[in-house]
């Protein structure tokens, strides 16, 4: 086991982020970021104002440990560019800053490519392109595998600064392959209307669990997916999507088991089935009224779950679609109920048991979601974010 090392002893500087010895974020007097190269617990607040320049950068194999750190960044927050990475981040907050450069997004809470480990826990972020996970280098087992447990984000937001925007994730999966235990629970992301630019909310890009140990998402909360403005009247976001244009069993998407999850005011989708194999979409929960927070209608809704092979692969097939609660609007369309289009399936006919809740979806019916889903964290003892704050009070976001 490291212990908490030297600050003093662990940074570089090289660029534009800053250490602060307090608990806030204030103006730097000095250029910096924080880069490291051993193993170890490390904390500390960091900012940097540039595009280009994360406030942390890990570059070591060794277990590194980063808790209670206040970031704030133009750029990645935490940027782990090398392969082989054993990283856990908790209780960390990160606010994205104004871009500093045209046609750039805001960066992302966490890039990171080919780890070994990754445990993301009780973290907190608004106004980032969210959790970026590329390849793999883990070996499945308890201690090399991927764990999202109890974050909260809001606002995931691609917008440039000098207007139009680019695709972002609350989290993203890219050729992540074949790697058991994986586990994406507990967490919250509220995406405001007008104030966000997220694409899907949850992405699973070419990345698998295994047949014994499927990936597991479960008992999230997604609320918005708009677009931008949020009365558009196209849309190709989701709450979450299985996707990927792999055509082998061991590259494409696959055994994705993913129940128990809310996905409140989402335009287009709430869930997709757009590639891959194996994938179960059971007990969820999905509800949009159609009508932002003033009344103004959503032009960009959709369907509940859509189950297509958008990529027209052969492996496409063997999912399961069950139990599902639904209540989708849909303005014009009739499926099951006026103004309703719950399921689209495109003929793969694989929806049972689905509950559609009745006429009318309205503003409360979403509210009784968010009501739903705070009682359901206080009924499992689970606590968000970091220091583990009590759950909000039962009021929409």
């Amino acid at each position: 086991m490291f212990s908490l090392l030297s600050l003093r002893a662990a940074w570089l500087f090289s660029g534009a982020c800053l250490l602060f010895p307090g608990s806030q974020l204030t103006a730097p007097s000095e250029a910096g970021t924080l880069v490291i190269r051993q193993g170890g617990i490390y904390t500390g607040s960091y900012r940097s104002t540039d595009s280009a320049v994360p406030c942390i950068r890990i570059m070591t194999t060794e277990p590194v440990t980063l808790r209670g750190c206040q970031l704030a960044g133009a750029g990645n927050l935490i940027d782990v560019p090398n392969g082989g990475a054993d990283l856990t981040v908790e209780h960390c907050t990160g606010i994205g800053l104004r871009p500093s450069r045209d046609q750039t997004a805001r960066g992302h809470f966490i890039e990171i490519n080919s780890a070994r480990s990754l445990r993301l826990l009780n973290n907190s972020f608004a106004h980032t392109t969210g959790i970026a996970v590329y390849q793999w280098s883990g070996d499945g087992s308890a201690t090399q595998t991927l764990q999202i447990l109890r974050n909260t984000g809001r606002s995931i937001d691609s917008r440039y600064r000098d207007g139009g925007g680019t695709t972002a994730s609350f989290i993203s999966l890219n050729q992540v392959h074949g790697v058991a235990n994986v586990e994406i629970a507990w967490n919250q992301v509220v995406n405001e209307p007008d104030n966000s630019l997220v694409e899907d909310n949850i992405n699973i890009y070419n990345s698998s669990g295994t047949a014994q140990s499927p990936m597991r998402i479960h008992d999230n909360y997604v609320q918005g997916a708009y677009p931008y403005p949020a009365t558009a009247p196209k849309f190709s976001g989701t709450g979450l999507i299985t996707d990927g244009d792999q055509a082998s069993v061991l590259t494409a998407t696959g055994y994705i088991d993913a129940y128990q999850n809310q996905f409140v005011s989402t335009c287009n989708s709430a869930m997709n089935i757009a590639g891959g194999h194996h994938v179960r979409f059971n007990n969820n929960r999905m509800v949009t009224s159609g009508l932002l927070p003033n009344g103004q209608k959503l032009n960009a809704t959709y369907c509940g779950i859509a189950v297509f092979n958008f990529y027209q692969q052969a492996v496409f097939g063997s999912h399961q679609v069950d139990g599902n609660v639904m209540g989708m609007v849909k303005w014009g369309a009739n499926n099951p109920f006026p103004d309703r289009n719950d399921n689209g399936d495109y003929g793969f006919q694989i929806h049972t048991n689905t509950q559609h809740l009745p006429n009318p979806i309205t503003l409360q019916t979403e509210q009784a979601e968010w009501t739903r889903w705070v009682s359901k964290l206080q009924q499992n003892g689970v606590h968000l974010g970091p220091g583990f704050q009590p759950a909000a009070v039962a009021q929409r976001p």
